[in-house]
Formats: structure tokens, sequence, C-alpha cells
């Protein structure tokens, strides 16, 4: 990372040159999504791809994502069943269908939307076209980030259909070191460049060669842009802009010319350097023809290596519009040679019908061998008897075709063809890659000071290798934060070790998610390194608690007391607060008030002061279960109310003594403990294994009934 920034710094300041020279090695940079689904969650931890393809089924994801944690262990050759998660915004009638993919820093999902497909359509999130679509890496909705000047051609839509709409957009990819994104569209032939927060502040235009606006160009027809100034694929590295330059296909040969790779400089912004654009590659030809398909997606390697991929394309210059069709594509490795990309030594053969079956996504994984595999989208992976296979294809860096490949199919479901319905992908990084220090232990207070400011309290464990003294605080736009800024430790922060931080921000509304990036750095400033966190904006108008007490009663019961303060936002005097459970059921919770034993009583709680509640007692969940109660706050006369969410852990009943039959460690055997067995035993769950040979019979109960009959001593 350290010499990406430096050359973009360097470029800005007019210390380098613009051409590409030696190329140094790629950055992975793009996160895992840390979606809070449990779905999600049972993911494996690792790497993830992210994927795009065509639906016709409103149920399936047109977007999903796909856990690469087992890929080590994965069978090669054959279709690997891994772990699928889609959300109900990415539907077809939510976003339409997609195509290009990319991840941030942090793991928010980046999407666009297409007409590369046979059928396409417009969804409901935004409602019109040029859309590019960001999914939050924590809840998984998606949203509109930006809209892209795209006026659908009227020819296209007589002869296909009014529900479809022409050209679309083309491909995107997310710059971490700069925060941006790059986004291709066919319908101006422009590479638009959009901040974080999705404001669109320049473009490129291949064809005139002009950085300009945003503003959709003055006498540009409708439609798709013509071949030739038709961009596609895109992709940041090195301080350049790479973009595919869609010049033939299947269905339009240029005697003469051939799809190519072109590039731009960036300044240390990120904006486009007119007059520094250079042709890199012009593209072969597909063997025996005289043409070959726009290259569709670019993705760089850790040595520096450049991915193409193809995908198969039909112009339909009666109609104005392009379709898609398959076996006529490629994915093609290039390396940089004395300032000349030529190819690569390493033969990829995509697919299993004609190893030309690329579908248009490629990206390499960055993973540790044996995981540093090239992700591929394709066409017939398998094409044999009643087996269908199209997806994903993770083919070895060395080069390789389906035999020694990962192979995943996309919709899980391999008996159907889904030929053309493939799009592209996105793989994140290996989870070692992207984390230099940890936060843990976070606590979100709302200050009591109606300022409207609320503090966040974290564990910093430093992972960074270097030694620490300074930190660096940015927030996302639109928020401030005390301190920011540089902020000087007291004491080194040593590698490995910890400290407390609490930093304080303002802005956003209740239930926001926000980002900030903290650096880490030396004492020199030579080394650093940073994270992005982010979490959601607290409701500061009822109330919250801290200084949680969790103690087990050990009693026999299964119970605990649960003792907390509490702090009044409701902006009036509270007398009252009553406890709900919610889950598990069959939860008591009890306050030892005389009169209501659901009942806490103030004397009173006034706005903005602090009270502690407790011991409440409660019931009827096991050890290691989450209770989850309502809190409610009430003015004298009960007609002012509101609520709050609490969960608690039940904590174990540590008691130093070995005792088998004693299942929920409270010291003592009884009926509880005879209970709780059943219910593992019965759902074959871990505690009724009570032998731990992975079998649930005879000998479990056998074992534990002659442990109950002995007690505990």
């Amino acid at each position: 990372m350290q010499k990406k920034v430096w050359y973009l710094a360097a470029a800005a300041a007019g210390l380098v040159s613009y051409a590409h020279g030696d190329v140094g090695p790629g950055d992975c940079d793009g996160a895992r999504p840390q979606f809070e689904s449990p779905d999600y969650q049972a993911f494996g931890g690792g790497q993830v791809v992210v994927g795009t393809q065509w639906r016709s089924d409103d149920a399936e994801g047109v977007i999903n994502v796909y856990d690469l944690s087992g890929q080590s262990s994965a069978p090669v050759g054959s279709n690997w069943p891994t772990g699928i998660f889609t959300h109900p915004d990415w539907y077809r009638s939510r976003m339409g269908q997609l195509f290009g993919v990319a991840l941030d820093d942090v793991g928010n999902i980046f999407t666009n939307q297409t007409a590369v497909y046979w059928q396409d359509h417009i969804g409901s999130i935004g409602g019109q076209a040029g859309q590019v679509y960001k999914i939050d890496t924590l809840t998984g909705a998606a949203s509109v980030f930006a809209t892209l000047p795209n006026s659908s051609d009227p020819v296209a839509a007589a002869a296909y259909g009014v529900d479809e709409s022409y050209p679309q957009l083309g491909n995107l990819c997310y710059d971490t070191a700069l925060q941006m994104l790059y986004v291709t569209n066919f319908e101006d032939g422009r590479i638009y460049r959009i901040d974080a927060s999705g404001n669109c502040l320049s473009t490129w235009d291949h064809a005139t060669g002009v950085v300009a606006d945003c503003t959709p160009e003055a006498g540009d027809p409708v439609g798709a842009v013509r071949l030739g100034e038709r961009v596609w694929a895109v992709q940041s590295f090195n301080g350049r802009v790479y973009y595919s330059l869609w010049i033939e296909d299947s269905g339009a040969f240029s005697p003469g010319f051939s799809n190519e790779i072109w590039s731009v400089a960036q300044n240390g912004t990120g904006d486009f350097i007119a007059g520094t654009e250079q042709l890199e590659i012009s593209i072969p030809a597909l063997q025996f023809n005289e043409f070959s398909n726009p290259v569709s997606d670019i993705s760089f390697s850790g040595a520096g290596r450049m991915m193409l991929a193809e995908r198969s394309m039909i112009s339909d210059l009666s109609n104005n519009r392009f379709d898609t069709t398959a076996h006529a594509s490629r994915g093609l490795e290039y390396e940089c040679v004395q300032n000349a990309w030529v190819p690569s030594t390493n033969v990829f053969g995509v697919g299993g019908l004609s190893t030309t079956d690329s579908a248009g996504g490629v990206d390499y994984s960055y993973g540790a061998a044996p995981d540093d595999r090239v992700w591929f989208t394709s066409d017939a992976i398998i094409l044999s008897g009643p087996v269908a296979l199209y997806g994903m294809q993770g083919i070895p860096q060395a080069g390789g075709s389906v035999p020694n490949s990962v192979l995943i199919d996309m919709d899980a479901e391999i008996t159907m063809q889904d030929k053309a319905g493939i799009g592209s992908l996105e793989v994140s990084c290996p989870e070692a890659r992207e984390q230099c220090a940890t936060i843990t232990n976070e606590e979100i207070l709302c200050e009591l000071d109606d300022s409207g400011n609320y503090t966040i309290t974290f564990t910093l464990t430093n992972n960074s290798g270097q030694d620490v003294k300074h930190l660096l605080v940015l927030p996302d736009p639109g928020y401030t934060v005390v301190p920011s800024g540089l902020v000087t430790l007291p004491n080194l922060l040593l590698d490995g070790t910890s400290t407390t931080i609490s930093l304080t921000f303002n802005g956003g509304a209740p239930g926001d998610i926000l980002c900030f990036t903290l650096s880490l750095n030396t004492v020199d400033f030579e080394e650093c390194c940073a994270i992005v966190h982010c979490f959601e904006v607290p409701e500061c108008d009822c109330a919250q608690i801290h200084n949680e007490i969790v103690e087990p009663l050990c009693d026999g019961t299964g119970c605990f007391t649960f003792t907390f303060d509490v702090d009044n936002l409701t902006g009036d005097d509270v007398y009252y607060s009553f406890f709900s459970p919610l889950t598990p059921a069959g939860v008591t919770i009890t306050t030892g008030n005389a009169l209501d034993p659901s009942r806490w009583d103030f004397s009173p709680l006034a706005d903005l002061g602090t009270a502690t509640v407790g011991p409440l007692t409660i019931c009827g969940a096991q050890p290691g279960e989450e209770v989850c109660f309502l809190m409610t706050m009430h003015n004298a006369s009960l007609d002012e109310c509101c609520s709050i969410k609490v969960t608690v852990v039940v904590p174990e009943c540590d008691i130093g003594i070995e005792c088998p039959a004693d299942c929920n460690e409270d010291g003592q055997v009884n009926f509880f403990d005879v209970s709780w067995f059943l219910s593992e035993f019965n759902n074959q769950l871990p505690g009724g294994d009570i032998n731990g040979d992975g079998v649930f019979d005879f000998f479990d109960v056998s074992e534990f009934i002659m442990a109950y009959g002995q007690g505990c001593p």
C-alpha cells in the first residue's frame, strides 16, 4: 500500500511520468462484507465471491454472495455446493438485471444496471435507467448510489419491449486508495468518476480525449454510443485507469481493427489527465476467426499481471441493440515486459464446452496456495448428460482448465442450462490482509447534554507489526468527530498490545451507518496502515443502558441477576419501567416489586439523569443463550412512554466441580438438568452426546442416568 500511495502523491506533484513503466505489485483492497444476517454469519468467515446473474424467477437473487472459506478442500472438476447468501432487495423486481460488481474497503458492494442479457429490466429501487447501486456491508440493503445519463433508445424499445431499456451501463471498479468509483456508460462512451458519497466529479471520453463534468453531453443521441467509442471494462491500477474499447463482436466484424485495452493517467485526486491516454493491448482474433469479442472485465494480480475476460456479444445494428451469446470468449493474461504488455505463458481454459466459454467476469483471489486462483464467470463449465453447470470457475494462477478448477453453479441447480445468463464477479481479499488493527468491546452512548453527540468507546489492538505513536481519524462526510485529525497517544502502543479509545461524533440520523477511517502511524510517520470501522448511529430519544453486571445464582434454578445503569433520554421525568420478555419463549423477569413483579419504580428519574436498575432476576433460559426483552419508560401519569430492546447473555455457573449430569452448571443435579439433557438429546445437539462419540444413542442416556444418580460432590 505504501508504494501505491507514494506513486499517487508523486504523480500529483509532477515527480513521475504517466507511462506505466515497470508495473509494480497489485493491492488487494476489496473487503469481505460484514452482513449481520444469521444466514451469512453461518459462512466460514474467510473469502467470499460476489456474483451477478440474469434471473427470470423473482424469488432468486440477481446478485448473490458465495462462501469461499472451504475452497482449499473443495472438489476440483465437479460442482462445489458451497453456501449462498441473498437478500430480498437483491431480486429482479427490486434491482432489475445487473452485471458489474465491486467491493470497497469496508465490504460495501457496488453494482450497476445492465442491458447485456437477452431481457433486461429496471427495478423498483430508483425505478429508472442508468443506476449504480450500493449494498450496505452490514444490513445488505440496496440503495441508489448514483444515476448516470441514460436515454433509452426508442427503436430498441419498439423492437424488444418497453419494459426493457437500452443501452444502460457497462462495468465499474472501486479504487480504495482514492475512495473513488469508476463506471463505464454505454450510452455516451464515457467513464464516470464518483466519490465515496455518490457525487459524480468528472468524466473521461475516449473518443474526444475530453475530461468534463457529469452533465449529459450536448447533442449526444439516445441509445448506445457507436462501436469504436464504446467503453466497457474498467480497473484502476498503479496510477492509471485501464479500460476496454468495444470495437467489434460476433455480430459486427471490423476487418483491420480489433478490440483494445487503453489506459489514462490519474492525478492525486483520482481525476483523469487529458493527453496521457495510451493504447496498451490490441486483442488477438479468436482462433480460426477474424474477430474477437469485447473485454468486459479486467483484474490485476499481486504480481502485477493483467487478466482480461471477454464476453460473447452480438450487435444488432438494425435495432440499435446488442445481445449476448456464448462460447466465443476467452480469459487472456498479460504481463508487463520492458514497458509493454505481452501475453503470459499461462493458459486458461474457461468453460468445458470449448474452453472459450467466458461469461465476462474475472478476479484474482490473492489467496495463499492452494487458494491462489483466478475466478471467472463461465457458460457450460460442465455440459454432459444430466449435468449443466453454469457459474464460476476458480483456475490455478499458473493456468489450467475444468479438471483442476473449483467449480460453483451460481443458482445451485445443475440440471438446467443458464446459457448467456451468467454475469460478472468480485472476490474479497483474504481476511488476514485486511486488518492491521482490530476494534473490540465497542460501546456507543449518547451524550447527556442534548447536544446530539454520541461517543463510541472501544478497545484498539495494534496488529500492524510496528509500534504506534500517532492515530489519524477521518469520519464519513457529513459527520464531525472529536478528537479529529492527528491524535498523539500518551504512550507507545506496542505491536500486539491494546488500548482504550473514545471518539465523540455528531451528525446523521438514528439507524444510519457511520464509517470512519483510523490510521495507525509510527513515531516518525515512516510506517502506517489504516482500517475502516462502521457502526450504527444510536437512538438518543428514549433511554440507554451501560455498566451491566450479570451474575448466575447457582442455586439449582438456572436463574441469574442483571443490574445496570440507565440514562433517561425521554425529555420528561420517568417514574416507572416495565420489563416484557421477547425471546426465548418461557423467560420470566422479576424486579422484586411487591405490587407488580414486572415494574421498577424510580423516585423519579429526571431527564438526562442516570439511575441504577436491579438486580432483576431472569429465569427460563440456558447458559450461553441470549435473552431479549423490552424495557419501557413512563411518566407519572403513564400517558407518555417509549421502549428500548435490551439483550443479555445467560452466564454459566462455574463452580469448579466436575459433575457430568449438571448440564446447566449450577452445582446441583435436578429436574432442570433432565429437561436440558432431553432437549439436547432429542434435537441431536452437542449436550446430548454425553460420551462425546458423535452418536446419539442408548449409551448417552445410560451414562446420563448413572451420573444423575451419583449427583454432585
